[in-house]
């Protein structure tokens, strides 16, 4: 007796394209019906079936299901189920690895969000500036070229931040790269083509990103004067989360204003 391919479908609760897919991959062999030219499925078919199914449970895939039922022997059998586990370990490790990032990331976000408006004293984290300033006109990737060694790995501890004077007679908003908490921070920094940034004793709080310098460290001012602090005039800027509206790249920035002893 055979099956059609809908009604052994429906007896493993598969869909159909998911057993033509098998057939197609050369797992189980059909018969074709020459007086209705229907494709029918033997029982040995449906056993194999069974068996396709219990190795993907086991996280095989199509080559290595095809090793074991083209003839893998049975002594290569445990090899592979150990060279299986291992890669399962592996990913295990990578997906772990992943969860923690994006568990701190979450938590980050969560901080960044809820530090606008909000403002605290602290230590503007070192880190490592590029000696040159971001120019308009420069294409981005020429002035990372120029910067730092970047890895793929390190783009996690990238800002793009600012810094803008006060002081100067006509205050620029001055853009830059800066790298934090990385191992260069142990290197030389002149080997780098930047210095290490320290500052401390800070009026900190969140921003949206602006190109008017002017609108971001108005808050910090204004809450600086409600308080009694005295700034030094100077502002240092960090982008953490972005974010996009309608296409447009926007960004919360982490605003560092020194306090004067």
């Amino acid at each position: 007796m055979r099956l059609t391919v809908k009604e052994i479908a429906k007896a493993l609760g598969l869909s159909n394209e998911a057993i033509r897919y098998y057939v197609d991959e050369g797992l189980i062999h059909p018969q074709k019906n020459e007086r209705n030219n229907y494709w029918e499925y033997s029982s040995d078919d449906l056993i194999r079936l069974t068996d396709i199914l219990f190795y993907r449970s086991q996280g095989l895939g199509i080559s290595e299901i095809k090793m074991i039922m083209n003839g893998l022997p049975l002594s290569e059998f445990g090899q592979m189920l150990d060279d299986k586990k291992s890669q399962i370990i592996e990913e295990i490790h990578r997906l772990s690895e992943q969860l923690w990032s994006i568990n701190d990331w979450s938590t980050k976000v969560r901080q960044e969000r809820n530090l606008v408006g909000k403002f605290v004293i602290g230590d503007m984290p070192t880190s490592l500036r590029h000696e040159k300033d971001y120019e308009e006109g420069v294409h981005l990737a020429e002035y990372l070229e120029s910067s730092f060694d970047i890895e793929k790995e390190d783009w996690g501890d990238i800002s793009i931040s600012f810094f803008y004077d006060t002081r100067e007679k006509e205050p620029t908003l001055r853009k830059y790269i800066s790298v934090e908490n990385n191992r260069r921070l142990k290197a030389s920094a002149n080997n780098l083509g930047g210095y290490v940034e320290e500052v401390k004793n800070c009026l900190i709080t969140e921003v949206h990103f602006s190109e008017d310098p002017e609108e971001m460290i108005a808050p910090i001012i204004a809450h600086a004067g409600a308080e009694g602090l005295k700034l030094a005039g100077t502002f240092y800027g960090k982008e953490n989360t972005n974010y996009y509206v309608d296409g447009k790249r926007l960004g919360l920035y982490r605003v560092y204003a020194p306090i004067e002893p």
